[in-house]
């Protein structure tokens, strides 16, 4: 899952979805890799903190095309990537 945001997570259901109800059900589904694009401001932590929980990664939401086309390739290799042997 990628989310692309410039606001805060927020939830407008009643009652509120938490971050930790979002962090908790990430979590809890391994497979799932969870990537997050949103400003560096004073969002990108709890932003940061979800992509962290699904498995993912916290990138910065750019108006730079290739930036966001650089992150984009990344995340790209890492879900196109043959598992590992175990």
């Amino acid at each position: 899952v990628i989310v692309f945001s410039d606001e805060n997570p927020q939830s407008y259901m009643e009652p509120n979805i938490t971050l930790g109800d979002v962090k908790s059900a990430a979590s809890s589904a391994p497979q799932l890799k969870l990537y997050t694009f949103s400003r560096s401001g004073s969002d990108k932590q709890e932003w940061e903190q979800l992509a962290i929980s699904g498995n993912g990664e916290w990138y910065k939401l750019s108006n730079n095309p290739t930036e966001m086309y650089n992150s984009l390739m990344q995340i790209l290799d890492e879900i196109c990537m043959e598992p590992a042997d175990e």
